[in-house]
């Protein structure tokens, strides 16, 4: 009898087992396409330039060099573009949420005139190209006195469209019941949104805080038409002003583009669950 069962076993295992060979052997190859520009670019930290255009090409250092570091932290001013572009980052992800957050709650619980279709309207300008809104969004920044400040870059770029409908769509799910039980506690509208939607909705949260921060910290161009002072510039105006003011070190932009994708990573690893999570249960409802 068991030596019938230990037989089935091993027959089904190598029915399985070219299945499993074929999609392990996949999964590597994506794994390595994806954390390959990554790595390159940590070891293009620690090249010189003329290793970098050397052919064949080298994929690993023959001499780790650590003046590309010393360089960035030294002579640039690195550390203000980082705190600037961490300031900017965080403001829009954390009112982004926030606004984002409520115009779900009263899309996804509230009953109010015309709210499906006012719901669409707003749907309807994300087939807007962002391009064409730059004139009009610089003009009233301009009108505001906000050019050239922290407040022109974080302020129009507060609350996001695809925001409001990742959240419609998981607060959705929440049961109305646990309204109505803390409606009869005494909650208020806000309490209700505070205490119960939020906490609730944390997975959808966290998916749209890592989205909206990966786009401010890679931001270039709205930086690039507001800003004209060197103090105020983030990262991406940075890494393009070490290609256009400065001469050509392939060496320190690696370095530098290396430092700037760490954060990323970080915040990615830490909310990733949570990040996976919203995307799956905020798709079961449409």
């Amino acid at each position: 009898m068991a030596q019938s069962i230990f037989n089935r076993k091993t027959q089904k295992f190598i029915r399985v087992l070219p299945q499993a060979v074929v999609v392990y052997v996949l999964l590597a190859a994506l794994v390595i396409t994806m954390l390959g520009p990554y790595l390159y670019i940590f070891s293009s930290s620690f090249k010189e330039t003329y290793t970098l255009i050397s052919i064949p090409p080298r994929l690993f250092p023959e001499q780790f060099v650590w003046d590309n570091y010393t360089y960035i932290l030294r002579e640039l001013p690195f550390s203000l573009w980082f705190f600037n572009t961490i300031l900017v980052a965080v403001l829009v992800t954390v009112g982004t949420v926030f606004i984002d957050a409520l115009a779900a709650y009263a899309f996804a619980k509230k009953e109010f005139w015309a709210r499906d279709f006012l719901f669409g309207l707003m749907l309807a300008t994300i087939m807007i190209p962002g391009a064409l809104l730059l004139i009009p969004a610089f003009l009233i920044t301009n009108e505001l006195g906000l050019l050239n400040s922290y407040g022109g870059l974080i302020i129009p770029a507060l609350a996001n469209v695809l925001g409001v409908f990742l959240l419609r769509q998981f607060m959705q799910t929440i049961p109305e019941e646990l309204e109505h039980a803390a409606r009869i506690d005494g909650c208020s509208d806000f309490g209700v949104f505070w205490r119960i939607i939020l906490p609730l909705s944390a997975p959808a949260l966290a998916t749209l805080s890592i989205v909206v921060f990966t786009s401010q910290w890679n931001n270039l161009v709205w930086p690039l038409v507001v800003l004209n002072d060197k103090d105020l510039y983030t990262l991406p105006l940075g890494l393009a002003l070490l290609r256009s003011e400065f001469q050509v070190n392939y060496g320190i932009t690696s370095a530098a583009a290396f430092l700037s994708v760490v954060p990323l990573i970080i915040v990615f690893i830490f909310l990733q669950r949570y990040f996976l999570e919203g995307l799956t249960v905020g798709a079961v409802k449409g």
